[in-house]
């Protein structure tokens, strides 16, 4: 039986890792489970990040939840 626990949404950093270089991304919407503590990033909000070459460590994105 598995018990899952109540997700709320938080602001945390997302590091992407690129060969020997960690860019960190400061305040993503993250989904954050409040049991285990297990983090989840929609996929529009991880499109953005990916696709945006110019942020290097700024993310800004218009709220999306």
């Amino acid at each position: 039986m598995l018990l899952w626990g109540d997700v709320e949404i938080e602001l945390a950093d997302y590091e992407l890792i690129k060969g020997k270089k960690v860019i960190v991304y400061k305040d993503v919407p993250t989904y954050v489970c409040q049991k285990c503590g297990a983090k989840y990033y929609d996929t529009e909000v991880l499109d953005k990040i990916l696709k945006d070459e110019k942020n290097k460590g700024t993310y800004k994105l218009s709220r999306v939840w």
